[in-house]
């Protein structure tokens, strides 16, 4: 997260130097992406979120200044949707540009762990949770310990829910990594990573990257996130199983109905009700059951062989003659 130092440019203006590094910056993640070898679907689409708010708060920078995390705004105007918003949101290309390399390797390792839908659930879970408690410590800071400057400061990005996704990474990793070239155990490389990113970038927000830290211990330490995560996974999982159903059977029946529709006038047979189908085989039946029974009376009395015409006439002949 960046703080207050957020230089604005004139509304419309187009800068086509910073135009260019924003597409080169892009096309050397995209490079990166190309080699992974399984996509994270929900990392792939938050980037793509952020980088398309990006390209147009280039364009109006106007739309993105009242989504800024300002905690006195939050408190007394109760603009909530900063608290989610602001970490869409980047100050420049390289800005965007590490956050989202750092972005797609957590995303790789959590999302293949986690599932697509649970991920994306933690990482919603994070954000407004870093971001909360940033508005909670400012407000501590100006009121216990009478240190008004968070409070009115205001500040965007995704380091918060990166230093997160770190702690859940790393929490419980027996190695040790270099940062900055200081060698540490991983599951407390990011409290160093803390410290030497305000030493070098004095304008980031240390607030706001303590408060992601410690919305990931919060994750890892209370279970009943981790059930709760669970549980809103396989309701979404479930939710989005039967919309895609309901989807599918409404485009199968639209698809055979059409047909029906189109050859109504020219074939009825194969588009009968059931009731007509019933109708027609007790007649087909019936029809069957009868034809036995009056075929060879129709041809007795239609076609009589001349012997029995002989035989009937003699004993006419006789019996006149009586």
């Amino acid at each position: 997260m960046v703080g207050p130092n957020y230089r604005r440019r004139a509304r419309g203006h187009f800068d086509s130097g910073r135009h260019d590094y924003a597409v080169a910056l892009m096309l050397m993640l995209v490079r990166q992406v190309q080699q992974l070898d399984r996509k994270p679907p929900a990392t792939l689409g938050l980037m793509a979120l952020m980088y398309s708010l990006h390209f147009l708060q280039t364009i109006t920078p106007e739309l993105v200044v009242p989504y800024f995390l300002c905690p006195d705004r939050i408190l007394y105007k109760f603009e909530l949707m900063r608290i989610v918003a602001s970490g869409l949101i980047h100050v420049d290309e390289w800005h965007l540009y590490h956050n989202m390399i750092s972005f797609l390797w957590k995303g790789y390792n959590l999302e293949h762990k986690l599932g697509s839908v649970r991920f994306l659930l933690t990482v919603g879970l994070l954000l407004v949770l870093s971001h909360t408690l940033v508005v909670v410590v400012a407000l501590v800071l100006a009121t216990c310990f009478q240190i008004p400057d968070p409070l009115h400061q205001c500040s965007v990005g995704f380091s918060g829910v990166l230093f997160a996704l770190k702690v859940l990474l790393n929490h419980d990793s027996p190695a040790f990594s270099f940062v900055h070239g200081f060698r540490v155990p991983t599951k407390y490389a990011a409290w160093l990573e803390l410290v030497v990113i305000y030493l070098l970038v004095p304008q980031s927000s240390f607030v706001g990257h303590m408060c992601g830290i410690l919305a990931g211990y919060m994750c890892v330490s209370f279970p009943s996130m981790r059930s709760t995560m669970i549980v809103g996974s396989r309701w979404t999982n479930r939710c989005l199983r039967k919309l895609m159903e309901r989807i599918t059977l409404r485009r199968n029946m639209g698809t055979r109905s059409a047909p029906q529709r189109a050859s109504r006038g020219s074939s009825t047979s194969s588009f009968e009700t059931d009731e007509e189908l019933a109708q027609r085989l007790q007649e087909e039946e019936y029809r069957s059951w009868q034809a036995p029974r009056w075929q060879p009376e129709q041809r007795d009395h239609g076609h009589i062989d001349a012997s029995e015409l002989r035989r009937r006439r003699l004993a006419r002949f006789a019996s006149g003659q009586r």
